[in-house]
């Protein structure tokens, strides 16, 4: 917006937009887990379930070894073949069985994962959808998708998969040290007298992985938003042939992301060197002190090939922990983004006591309305205007005046700092702000269109009408005829942004829009700008057959298109500084005749070329 453009400091083009980066602040984890825990009460029954199956499978894990040690002492030692034959059986019985309840766990978290991850999702693009203007102002695109997509995917690969085997690892640990001291108190203390070092590293290691991951989600955002923004506008970046700058900026924040990458899985890396280490020393320490004590007749061998194999899980599980630590810290930094967003609250939204607004005759009433984007930085100080039902009221003044910030504020995008808009003698603040809008038809100098086809882009404007009504609409908008020449007629495809129609043929597809939404008031911004005199003429017929019967709003830099306005608001330094109709304003003699005539000499100076 215009003036919104020109009371904010200058960014980086092509660079995200120049909004500040989030998630740089710390969190607090607790909370973050219980917000996450209460996503997961629909799928309540389903995790008990799961609760039950991990407990299961980590006590069939413990009970392997044990019967192995049994095995070694009793049938092996002993020359027991049929004891031996059975308890072979009975070990895999329990390995099968341990398999089996493995793979309905995970079965059931990736169901339970998947249904989280969706919920969650869709509750932060609808909330995306119920934030003011002024947020999207703040925030870039690139990186608010990467919220949705990117953080999303890193909690449910942690739910799906990580999350069961983090904490069936924990069972497994716990389970594994009971054990070993209910075999052998003396050897247990021998073999575990390794954990605290090995708890403090690890707890060293995964402070610092929070720490990176956090920076890795933080910077994927901004590289989403660089790519997003320079693909979405390839278009401005050949034309002013600047793909090597494009390519330096994308460069710097590859090298941001890549540097934070290094080291997140740097630490990541460190981690399996390290347990490997410990594992071995451990395990030889083990056998050393078993041997010891079997010779002293303390434990025997089937104990100490227990302990062995125990060890061996003790620090498989431990390295998957820390490991799994580091993705469920990146689950977390995406979490607090996510949390971020949807704790975020509109800047305008509908009171409690808000009532629909009915059916409106097109009565606009400017009352002292004055606006601020920034404390301190006025873009419209008392604004007075009175639009009666039908009238056509042109704004015209320079670029950054605050035009557009005028037709922003009727549309309630914003809220007024002070004074009152009213529409049929209603303040806009006390009516919802869905009827308010479609009481209004907006047609826009960057006219977007979406992705489907003709037809679907016009039924935009009002989704219930049919195809008859939607071509009835486009006739009227002058669009009709060179919609029939397109390959597939109202079939035909539009490209992402509508890139494969001319800016005239899109502004009529907009107006068409418009006329089937069938709007009591009108906002027309810049509408036949940037298009050629056959195109403008075409334009401004469809406009005078949209405007007929309704108030209108039109913001225009070509004063000849609005030499019929029935009034005419000149604005100046945020405020009204003239108001009539255009020849009043001539015969004025001031700012609106001063832009007017400067217009006509342009013309005629080319008329003369």
């Amino acid at each position: 917006m215009s003036a919104q453009r020109t009371e904010r400091p200058a960014v980086r083009l092509g660079f995200g937009g120049g909004g500040r980066m989030t998630g740089e602040s710390a969190r607090n984890t607790r909370e973050t887990i219980l917000r996450l825990l209460a996503y997961l009460g629909p799928q309540r029954n389903a995790l008990i379930v799961v609760v039950v199956l991990v407990i299961i499978s980590t006590a069939l894990r413990l009970a392997g070894p044990v019967l192995l040690g049994r095995a070694l002492d009793q049938y092996i030692a002993g020359g027991d073949v049929p004891g031996l034959v059975q308890i072979s059986l009975l070990m895999l019985a329990i390995y099968v069985g341990s398999g089996i309840t493995g793979v309905a766990q995970a079965v059931m978290m990736v169901d339970i994962g998947q249904r989280f991850v969706a919920a969650i999702r869709a509750r932060l693009f609808n909330h995306l959808q119920t934030l003011s203007m002024s947020f999207h102002d703040r925030n870039r695109v690139g990186d608010l998708m990467s919220r949705v997509v990117n953080d999303t995917d890193a909690i449910n690969s942690v739910l799906s998969n990580g999350l069961i085997e983090f904490s069936s690892n924990i069972l497994l640990l716990g389970g594994i040290m009971v054990t070993m001291f209910l075999l052998n108190w003396q050897l247990a203390i021998g073999t575990l007298i390794l954990l605290p070092l090995m708890l403090y590293i690890t707890g060293i290691v995964t402070r610092y992985s929070r720490r990176a991951f956090r920076g890795v989600q933080r910077n994927l955002g901004g590289l989403n938003a660089v790519m997003e923004e320079n693909i979405s506008g390839i278009r401005v970046v050949k034309a002013f042939a600047r793909e090597d700058e494009t390519y330096a900026q994308f460069l710097a924040a590859n090298e941001a992301y890549r540097n934070v990458g290094i080291k997140a899985d740097v630490i990541t890396a460190a981690l399996g060197p390290m347990f490997t280490t410990m594992s071995t020393i451990t395990i030889a320490a083990t056998a050393l002190l078993g041997g010891w004590l079997a010779l002293q007749e303390i434990v025997s061998v089937g104990v100490i090939a227990v302990f062995v194999i125990y060890i061996m899980n003790f620090f498989r599980p431990m390295r998957s922990i820390a490991m799994l630590y580091n993705e469920m810290q990146s689950a977390l930094a995406g979490s607090e983004r996510i949390f971020d967003v949807l704790d975020t609250q509109p800047s305008v939204e509908d009171t409690p006591a808000a009532r629909p607004l009915p059916s409106i005759h097109g009565e606009v009433i400017f009352d002292g309305v004055s606006f601020e984007y920034e404390a301190g930085k006025p873009v419209l100080v008392d604004v007075d205007l009175h639009a009666r039902p039908g009238e056509t009221i042109a704004l015209v003044g320079p670029t950054g005046a605050g035009k557009t910030t005028i037709i922003s504020l009727l549309s309630r995008f914003y809220d007024v700092t002070a004074g009152a808009i009213r529409v049929d003698g209603q303040d806009i603040r006390a009516i919802t702000q869905d009827s308010l809008r479609q009481q209004l038809g907006i047609v826009l100098q960057d006219t977007y269109l979406f992705s489907g086809t003709v037809m679907e882009n016009i039924r935009y404007g009002r989704l219930d009408a049919t195809d008859d009504e939607v071509i009835a609409a486009a006739t009227l908008a002058n669009a009709d005829h060179f919609i029939r020449l397109l390959p597939r007629g109202y079939r035909t495809e539009v490209s992402e942004r509508g890139h494969n129609f001319s800016q005239g043929q899109r502004q009529l597809l907009a107006i068409a829009r418009a006329v089937l939404a069938d709007p009591r008031i009108l906002i027309l911004d810049e509408a036949t700008s940037s298009v050629d005199t056959r195109t403008e003429l075409q334009i401004q017929e469809a406009l005078l057959r949209l405007m007929e019967g309704r108030t209108a709003f039109v913001i225009a830099h070509r004063l000849s298109t609005i030499r019929n306005a029935d009034q005419v608001l000149f604005i100046h330094d945020h405020r009204v500084v003239e108001r009539g109709t255009h020849d009043d304003l001539l015969a004025l003699g001031g700012y609106y005749a001063e832009l007017y005539q400067s217009q006509y000499r342009r013309l005629e100076v080319v008329s003369g070329d």
